[in-house]
């Protein structure tokens, strides 16, 4: 029996958990399931989403401030019906679970992140008290549902941990054309390393400039790309000048969304992040078989081996960070051993379709009178 979806999403810019909502989309669509999406901020992904054929319902350009968005939300559950309201991220996940309450709509929820914000006991309090009860509650770490149960209240034992994957076809090695990365400046010879993802204070930008400055000042044959938007981008363009980096050591791409060839060019992947659960860029760059040095947080450490399948170094060190991407850009054979054991990991715990096949599992059990795999997300 067809399922009808409703995705509802913090914004359709370009994100980990954005890219995710992209794969459900798709993995829907070919079990003849209908879905619809709900959002608040709009991005680029609007196009996408479109072209799939899904219907997109803007809740609010204000965000929480704005009441409408659950009157609206309870408009869209009512008008539609939807079998199951699966919500990503914070503002979605406190409009769209009391709204689907109300409703009394099967209700998911993924946990993305360990956000620091949990760690304040008003803020989580609030976070608890709409979306406890949801029939499935899920992580995509087994660190992001510890930091849940542990400063939200939450129950572990009822949190079902559920993790990315990728499409392991789509990031195959020498499956697609590289970029051409003489677009942005980039030497044909030189060592090619990226930071993608938000230019947010998540992902710690100034640990990456920083690193990339004292590499500079070795005089090594690099080239960094900081590829991605966000409301810091400005913040972090004057930084990188304060720093004397100019387009001959680092430029900044924008938003680019042909991932595959954009892998496919470069040398080394970097993370700098001070907060994670599990990133999606990460795990399509190990799928490509590009080299990762990133930083110890989230459920990473959980993904990668320092020195077996990419290289970890403390958040907010960039003096680590910068000795172990000059290790990696040393050295291109240890850039190939890295580059296929972290294709290897995403082979062997990762795929997309493993994710889907148990994703599609905890929606199936949504038939009258039944429950959800855990039974919802219970307090302590």
């Amino acid at each position: 029996m067809s399922l009808r979806l409703l995705y509802i999403i913090d914004s359709l810019r370009i994100g980990g958990a954005e890219t995710l909502l992209l794969d459900l989309l798709d993995a829907a669509h070919q079990r003849g399931d209908q879905v619809k999406v709900a959002y608040f901020t709009q991005g680029p992904l609007e196009i996408e989403i479109t072209r799939r054929g899904v219907e997109t319902v803007r809740l609010s350009r204000h965000g929480l401030r704005d009441p409408r968005a659950l009157t609206r939300a309870l408009r869209l559950m009512r008008d539609w019906n939807p079998d199951i309201v699966h919500t990503h991220l914070i503002k979605s996940d406190l409009v769209g679970q009391l709204a689907a309450r109300y409703m009394n709509r099967r209700r998911v929820i993924t946990l993305h992140n360990t956000d620091p914000w949990r760690r304040k006991r008003v803020l989580s309090g609030i976070y608890r008290t709409l979306t406890s009860g949801a029939d499935a509650c899920l992580a995509v770490t087994e660190n992001v549902a510890d930091h849940v149960a542990r400063f939200g209240g939450y129950n572990r034992a009822r949190i079902e941990v559920v993790q990315n994957g990728v499409d392991l076809d789509r990031f195959a090695a020498g499956r697609v054309q590289p970029m051409d990365l003489s677009q942005f400046g980039v030497p044909e010879d030189a060592v090619v390393l990226a930071k993608i993802g938000r230019v947010t204070e998540q992902k710690d930008h100034e640990n990456f400039l920083q690193a990339i400055s004292r590499l500079q000042e070795r005089n090594l044959n690099m080239h960094a790309l900081i590829v991605g938007d966000g409301e810091l981008s400005e913040v972090v363009r004057q930084r990188a000048r304060s720093l004397g980096l100019g387009d001959g050591q680092l430029t900044f791409t924008g938003n680019l969304r042909d991932m595959p060839s954009l892998l496919a060019a470069i040398d080394i992947f970097t993370l700098a992040s001070k907060w994670e659960g599990l990133p999606m860029a990460l795990l399509e760059a190990m799928a490509a078989e590009v080299p990762v040095v990133s930083t110890a947080v989230g459920g990473i450490p959980d993904l990668i081996k320092d020195g077996v399948n990419g290289m970890l170094v403390a958040p907010s060190d960039p003096s680590a960070l910068a000795g172990a991407l000059e290790c990696v850009i040393a050295d291109a054979d240890a850039r190939g051993r890295l580059g296929k054991a972290g294709r290897d990991t995403v082979e062997s715990r990762f795929s997309g379709a493993a994710m889907m096949d148990r994703l599609w599992s905890i929606y199936d059990m949504s038939g009258a009178g039944s429950k959800f795999v855990g039974d919802g997300c219970g307090l302590r």
